[in-house]
């Protein structure tokens, strides 16, 4: 029994298909937290008639996750979702199925199938580009300073606190890249790309406070999670 129970667990790991989904959180979906954005979607895979596969044991959850967690305000223009399935279908009707079953401000952007035996999103996740909107009156000129202040800085002590402690770390090392450009309406944006790895992850928020710009005051969107892949 012990040997045809074995049998029977590898042929349905087998038979399992991985898909990755890729897909955009704007407008009012943006202030989703992490667990409500999980929850969205297993409800809209159950609706679409797929079926998630689950882990074994006392507590089984769906085999579903994501690349990175989104802050909470953050829009996102490429997140990306692996989700294993009991039975294969082709990506496109995939995407077709779940369109109508996902909330406004939530969209499918693309669905492929992952080679068995590929690492999972949060091995080769490697950094995360942002585009932070500025309030109209912000000084263009002043933040371009701030940001060759902190692109040539050796370090960037700060700190970051949680409900029962405060932890020093150094901003600099996740900073990979960051810009100051004004868009067609002449509004500054604020470009960055930041570390977003096992070892340490950059936070928007944090680099636009470094510079001087209160985060609540800007339009920050993810724009692209760049994975090993891709380097």
């Amino acid at each position: 029994m012990p040997g045809l129970w074995g049998s029977e667990q590898l042929r349905r790991v087998l038979t399992l298909q991985r898909l990755r989904i890729c897909f955009a959180r704007r407008g009012g979906a943006r202030y989703l937290s992490h667990l409500e954005l999980m929850r969205l979607w297993e409800r809209a895979l159950r609706r679409a008639g797929l079926r998630v596969a689950h882990s074994h044991g006392y507590n089984p959850h769906p085999k579903l996750s994501f690349a990175a967690a989104l802050p909470v305000g953050v829009a996102g223009d490429a997140e990306l979702l692996e989700v294993q399935l009991e039975s294969s279908r082709e990506p496109a009707q995939v995407a077709h199925d779940l369109a109508p079953r996902l909330p406004e401000g939530v969209e499918v952007m693309s669905v492929e199938e992952v080679p068995p035996g590929a690492p999972v999103l949060q091995r080769i996740l490697r950094a995360a580009e942002y585009v932070a909107l500025c309030p109209s009156e912000t000084d263009g000129e002043r933040l371009r300073h701030e940001a060759e202040r902190l692109l040539s800085a050796s370090s960037l002590p700060r700190e970051r606190r949680t409900e029962d402690r405060v932890r020093t770390y150094d901003l600099r090392p996740l900073i990979q890249r960051l810009e100051v450009v004004q868009d067609e309406a002449g509004r500054v944006q604020v470009k960055m790309q930041l570390r977003a790895d096992t070892q340490g992850a950059g936070r928007p928020d944090e680099v636009l406070r470094e510079m001087g710009i209160d985060p609540a005051d800007c339009d920050i969107t993810r724009t692209r999670l760049l994975l090993a892949e891709e380097e």
